[in-house]
């Protein structure tokens, strides 16, 4: 009598895996990816696609093709990893992050190989810390040197008020500095040592530092500029921190002192 063992078959790794999610703030944009192999039960690989559902799992989800041909984002040609960077607008997806959210996301990833469907576990990932953001600025875009004062015991001044609004998702109390910095262009050099001329939601008014209301994210101070300034072009370069260290994005100014 003989026997032998009962056959058994090699269980065949699941086609898809590391999945990643990145939220490009910079750019609003949704960078998604995942290794998906060629190959599935005899099957050769026909698509890839994305079952994004944004910050709630119950919603409806908006199916958007992954590529690996190095288009829309994605980084090497035939890698094995498709991917896609995808607007954060409701031009193209459904499913917007909100300006407001610093919770969790979620997205599957599904494959078909010949026509057989495959589809990945739902995966959560964590937005974390939002970083703030530059919105609208006021200042003027010339001013005046004053003249020299005939008393050379005193200095001539004149006074204005530069503003700008910051926000974050996480809430103004996250908000740490906002602040510009002063570079001359002519000279090709930074004004103040070249460090931050920071502005304040103190609501001091204007027999302090200029801001008129305390909290609502517009962030002020009243600058200065005496009879000895420098004449020429400023560029004014804005920005915001949040108490995760994180920055925003720098915005331009240009204001010409003549």
């Amino acid at each position: 009598m003989f026997s032998c063992e009962e056959p058994s078959s090699i269980a065949e790794p699941f086609p898809i895996n590391e999945i990643n999610f990145d939220y490009l703030q910079g750019s609003d944009k949704l960078y998604i990816s995942a290794r998906v192999s060629q190959r599935y039960m005899n099957s050769s690989l026909d698509s890839v696609e994305v079952l994004w559902s944004g910050i709630n799992a119950a919603n409806a989800n908006d199916t958007l093709k992954l590529f690996d041909d190095g288009s829309e984002g994605d980084i090497l040609s035939s890698d094995n990893i498709f991917s896609r960077k995808i607007l954060n607008s409701n031009s193209v997806i459904a499913n917007v992050i909100p300006k407001g959210a610093k919770d969790s996301v979620f997205l599957s990833i599904q494959s078909v190989f010949k026509g057989r469907l495959i589809q990945s576990d739902v995966e959560f990932f964590v937005l974390g810390n939002i970083h703030p953001k530059i919105g609208s600025i006021v200042l003027p875009q010339s001013v005046d040197r004053p003249s020299s004062n005939a008393d050379p015991n005193i200095v001539n001044t004149i006074k204005f008020t530069v503003s700008a609004n910051a926000s974050d998702a996480n809430g103004l109390e996250d908000i740490k500095r906002v602040f510009f910095r002063s570079y001359h262009v002519g000279l090709d050099s930074l004004m103040n040592n070249g460090n931050p001329i920071l502005l304040l939601d103190d609501g001091s008014g204007p027999n302090g530092n200029g801001d008129l209301q305390k909290g609502d994210g517009t962030f002020s101070r009243t600058i200065s500029i005496a009879e000895n300034a420098l004449v020429g072009t400023y560029h004014w370069t804005f920005e915001a921190q949040d108490q995760s260290n994180a920055y925003s994005d720098t915005v331009k100014r240009t204001i010409i002192v003549k």
